[in-house]
């Protein structure tokens, strides 16, 4: 894929997020991050990405699954992955209903490697059912 590839990263550490940004823009990612709910929800108004990683518990009024809904909304070619530290069923099962493509658990799926491994794959899907 030679095209650069759009990322938006949302999480209540931003330890975590600058960490990200910093790691993806070395392997030519365009990466956003937001550490509030409300801060993406504001995101998604202006801009679009092909690939969004949200934490489903964040630490705002605004929840990850607010913040899911609001990018398939209104982006719903957007290919979605959702993280968390605690296994809660009924969390996940609200997440793939509404159309996440991977269920990531912190901290080890969220390491940098795993991670593009992984978006590289969920890309490559996603051509290929074009």
């Amino acid at each position: 894929m030679t095209d650069m590839i759009n990322l938006l990263v949302v999480d209540d550490e931003k330890e975590i997020c600058t960490f990200l940004k910093e790691w993806f823009e070395e392997k030519d990612f365009s990466v956003d991050f937001a550490v509030t709910g409300e801060e993406a929800l504001r995101l998604i108004k202006e801009k679009t990405w092909h690939l969004a990683l949200i934490d489903l518990k964040l630490a705002t009024s605004v929840s990850g699954l607010d913040v899911i809904e609001a990018i398939l909304r209104k982006h719903p070619k957007t290919i979605i992955c959702a993280m968390t530290g605690y296994v809660d069923v009924s969390l996940r099962f609200k997440a793939e209903h509404l159309g996440v493509s991977e269920f990531l658990e912190k901290p080890d799926d969220i390491e940098p490697e795993k991670l593009h491994e992984k978006f590289m794959q969920l890309l490559s899907r996603k051509k290929d059912d074009k």
